[in-house]
């Protein structure tokens, strides 16, 4: 146990004070929770680590209730579970504030984190939830986490499965969220007002499409710009985008948001990316520079979809 989580666990019953949450016994504690819970963080990329790791759990752990925390314009997402989880939204900044009973979960509990980081607000949460374990796979996780995973990859969602596979979870590799019908006729009925049935196109954003256009590249079909300021479908609420993204042929993006959509997905993208913010997905990495851009493109479209 050492090994696998650090001295944080390991050390726990010599530390406990009288105050303390109680002693926390492994195996047995991981194998059989009462509930469940996954904590999605605030930006729009975040949803996706969340949903990979909540489709895992919900495998895991058949007989125990899933709860999802997420902010609340995401949770619809979640429907892409076999599961109807709980959700537990919040607005622009994670909290669990003003849910009656305090803490709202019991210390049969699992709480997992999905990410690299922890940052503070994340942290109160945890600290505050009253769950028993608290799993995180953060580089630098605060004592508010008392099952920390290192994964071995930064890359998703690898790092999602990798992080399973440490815990005693099979994940479902070769899963892929799927949008609810529902959502893709909204984004069709948005994009083809008249028949409601879009025919093939690539979505994008303003600037990769000009890109593709300044340097002469090869278009093959009709592009629609659903990210990016001034975009044809900018007023598109999330889940349109997320639809309008997922019925794309292929994906040309500068969007951080856009390019994790794709990646989840399993669109083809091919994405600009010159800060390097971009979440890290299996797959061509993004480009860095213009020409690297176009170069990827022309590559995609001599491998086709």
């Amino acid at each position: 146990m050492k090994r696998l989580f650090g001295r944080r666990i390991v050390d726990r019953e010599r530390q406990a004070g009288p105050d303390s949450p109680r002693i926390v016994h492994l195996p047995e504690d991981l194998r059989n929770p009462t509930r469940v819970a996954v904590y999605c963080g605030p930006t729009e990329e975040d949803a996706w680590p969340a949903l990979y790791l909540a489709r895992a759990v919900e495998l895991a752990y058949r007989k125990a209730e899933l709860t999802v925390i997420c902010r609340s314009d995401v949770g619809w997402l979640f429907d892409a579970l076999h599961w109807k989880p709980r959700i537990l939204p919040y607005e622009s900044r994670p909290s669990l504030e003003g849910r009656g009973a305090s803490p709202v979960f019991d210390e049969g509990t699992i709480l997992f984190h999905p990410y690299p980081a922890m940052d503070p607000a994340a942290a109160a949460l945890f600290a505050s939830s009253g769950a028993g374990l608290r799993v995180s796979a953060a580089v630098d996780c605060p004592d508010c986490v008392n099952i920390l995973v290192r994964p071995g990859t930064p890359v998703l969602p690898d790092r999602i499965h990798g992080m399973c596979a440490v815990l005693g979870m099979q994940p479902d590799r070769a899963w892929r969220p799927v949008v609810p019908g529902q959502v893709q006729e909204k984004a069709s009925a948005r994009m083809a007002p008249v028949s409601g049935r879009t025919l093939p196109y690539i979505a994008g954003t303003p600037r990769t499409v000009s890109l593709l256009e300044k340097h002469r590249a090869e278009i093959p079909l009709r592009t629609i710009t659903i990210a990016g300021r001034n975009s044809e479908m900018g007023e598109m609420d999330r889940e349109t985008r997320v639809a309008a993204a997922a019925g794309a042929s292929a994906i040309i993006t500068d969007s951080p948001v856009l390019w994790a959509d794709a990646r989840a997905m399993g669109v083809p993208v091919v994405g600009l990316d010159p800060a390097g913010v971009f979440q890290p997905w299996i797959g061509e990495a993004p480009t860095r520079t213009e020409k690297e851009f176009v170069e990827a493109w022309e590559r995609l479209l001599r491998k086709g979809w």
